[in-house]
C-alpha cells in the first residue's frame, strides 16, 4: 500500500465522448507505451491501447450531485491511467507510488513527459502533482478552474520546490503539491 500520484491539468474540451477523448489523446500512444514497458520490466502489466468510459451509473449512486453540481465524465486510459473530467480541469490518476515518482528519475520523467503532452493537447501550460488522497480531486469535481485550484493551494501554503521535498512523508501540509511549469522541457524544445 502507499499513496499514489495524482495529476491535475486545465482542460478546454466541450465534447467528452469516448470517441472524442480517444481521438484527442491518440498522439500519446508512445508515451503510454513507454510507461507500460517501464512497469512490465518491474512485473506490472498494464493495457497499452484501450480507452474505456467508466459508466457513471456505477458510481452515480454515491455521487452527491447537490454538492458537486454534476457527475464527472471519467475514462480508463492505457497504461493504468484514469482520467476524470470536471467542468474546467481534469484529474489524472496513476498507480505510481508518490515516493517512487519523487525518487526514481526514469519513471518521473516518463510521467512528466506524458503530462507535458496532455497539457499541450488541452491548451494549458502547467500541471499540479499531488498525493491521491489530497483535496485537489474535490476541487476539480466542484468545478473550480485550474487557476482557482492553484490560487486556493497557494493560499494554504507554498508548493514543494524540488521533487524530493514533495514526498508525502513530509510533515508540512504545504509540501503536498508540486506545480510543474515544465521549464526543462521548454528549454529542450527551444534548443
Amino acid at each position: 500500500m502507499g499513496i499514489e500520484i495524482h495529476i491535475t491539468v486545465p482542460h478546454n474540451l466541450t465534447e467528452l465522448s469516448l470517441g472524442s477523448v480517444e481521438a484527442r489523446f491518440r498522439s500519446l500512444a508512445g508515451a503510454f507505451g513507454e510507461i507500460s514497458r517501464f512497469y512490465a520490466v518491474h512485473g506490472v502489466e498494464y493495457s497499452t491501447g484501450m480507452w474505456a468510459e467508466r459508466v457513471a451509473d456505477d458510481w452515480e449512486r454515491e455521487w452527491d450531485r447537490d454538492f458537486y453540481g454534476h457527475v464527472p465524465v471519467s475514462f480508463d486510459a492505457p497504461a493504468g491511467f484514469h482520467f476524470c473530467f470536471g467542468p474546467h480541469a481534469v484529474s489524472i490518476h496513476h498507480y505510481t507510488r508518490l515516493g517512487v515518482f519523487c525518487t526514481e528519475p526514469a519513471i518521473r520523467q516518463s510521467l512528466r513527459s506524458l503530462t507535458y503532452q496532455v497539457v499541450g493537447l488541452l491548451a494549458g501550460d502547467r500541471a499540479i502533482y499531488s498525493p491521491d488522497d489530497y483535496m485537489i480531486y474535490d476541487m476539480v469535481m466542484e468545478g473550480l478552474t485550474f487557476a482557482e485550484i492553484e490560487s486556493r493551494l497557494l493560499q494554504s501554503g507554498l508548493p514543494a520546490t524540488p521533487f524530493a521535498e514533495f514526498d508525502a512523508r513530509q510533515e508540512r501540509p504545504d509540501h503536498h503539491y508540486y506545480i510543474d511549469r515544465f521549464e526543462d522541457f521548454c528549454e529542450t524544445k527551444a534548443a
